[in-house]
C-alpha cells in the first residue's frame, strides 16, 4: 500500500500532472510496452499505479483488448476512455481473481510501495507476466536540479512521503540486480531487466518547467502560492533552464513471467 499522505498529494495533483509530467511519462511507457515479455494482442492488462493512464494508453494503442487501471488516488485516474475501465484500490490487496490478466503493467510505482514485494506478490497471483519500470539509480537532468533549488528558494520543503521515496522507495528498486531479485522473489522464474535511453523530446523551458512543477511532491506547493510568487517563479524557473540539454531519461524495465 502507499501511504494517505502520498495518496492525497496526489489527488491534489491531478490538473498539474495531466498538464506537465504526463508527456514524459506517455514516452516512457511507448518504450516500456516494446519490452513486452508476452504479446499485447488481445491482451487483458492491468495497470498498476496508472495514475492518469500513459501506460493504459500505451497498452491499448498495441492491441490490448481490455485494460484496468488502478491507483490509490482516485482523481488521477482517467475517466472519459471507454477503453479503460479506471479502479480504486490498493496495489498490496488487488481486487482480482487469480490470472485475471495476461500482464499486468507497473510503470514507476513499484518505489511507491511500503512493501514492493508484497506488490508484486499481488501481481503473481493475478498474472503470469509482469512489466515494470524504475528509475536508473542517480539518474538526474539539469533542469531537476535547478528547479529544486529554486523551489527551495521560495520556501518549498519535500514532504515525508517524498523523503521516504527517495530514501526507501526508489533504492529498493533502482538496479537492474534488486529488480530482478525482487522478482524472483515474488514468484517470476522468468525475468529480464533492460536498461533504456528514452529521448522524450522535451526541450522547450516552459515544458522542462511544467514537467517539474506538476510532479505531486511540487504541485501542492506551488498552488498554496500567491498568483504573483507562482507567476515569479515560473519565469526564474523558465530562465534557469534556458539552456539546459533536451530530456533524456535513463530507465530500467523488468519484463518477466
Amino acid at each position: 500500500m502507499t501511504t494517505p499522505d502520498m495518496r492525497a498529494a496526489y489527488d491534489g495533483s491531478a490538473a498539474a500532472w495531466a498538464s506537465g509530467p504526463e508527456r514524459i511519462y506517455a514516452q516512457l511507457a511507448n518504450a516500456l510496452v516494446g519490452c513486452s515479455p508476452v504479446p499485447l494482442s488481445n491482451a487483458r492488462v492491468l495497470d498498476l499505479g496508472a495514475g492518469t493512464g500513459v501506460a493504459s494508453r500505451a497498452a491499448v494503442a498495441n492491441g490490448a483488448s481490455r485494460v484496468v487501471a488502478l491507483d490509490y488516488a482516485a482523481a488521477m485516474l482517467p475517466r472519459e476512455e471507454k477503453e479503460v475501465a479506471p479502479v480504486v484500490g490498493d496495489g498490496c490487496a488487488l481486487p482480482f481473481g487469480n490470472r485475471a490478466f495476461h500482464l499486468v503493467m507497473a510503470a514507476f510505482s513499484l518505489s511507491h510501495f511500503v512493501d514492493p514485494l508484497g506488490a508484486l506478490t499481488e501481481v503473481r497471483r493475478v498474472s503470469g507476466a509482469v512489466l515494470a519500470s524504475t528509475f536508473v539509480a542517480d539518474w538526474t537532468h539539469p533542469a531537476k536540479d535547478a528547479v529544486e533549488k529554486l523551489l527551495i528558494a521560495f520556501g518549498y520543503q519535500p514532504p515525508a512521503w517524498y523523503q521516504r521515496l527517495k530514501q526507501e522507495g526508489e533504492p529498493a528498486v533502482n538496479t537492474p540486480a534488486k529488480l530482478a531479485r525482487l522478482a524472483r522473489a515474488a514468484g517470476f522464474d522468468n525475468g529480464t531487466v533492460h536498461t533504456i535511453s528514452v529521448a522524450t523530446g522535451v526541450d522547450s523551458p516552459a515544458d522542462l518547467v511544467g514537467w517539474r512543477l506538476g510532479m505531486a511532491q511540487v504541485a501542492p506547493f506551488v498552488a498554496s502560492l500567491e498568483t504573483a510568487d507562482r507567476a515569479a517563479l515560473q519565469r526564474a524557473a523558465e530562465a534557469a533552464v534556458a539552456d539546459v540539454p533536451p530530456l533524456v531519461v535513463e530507465m530500467l524495465a523488468l519484463a518477466a513471467t
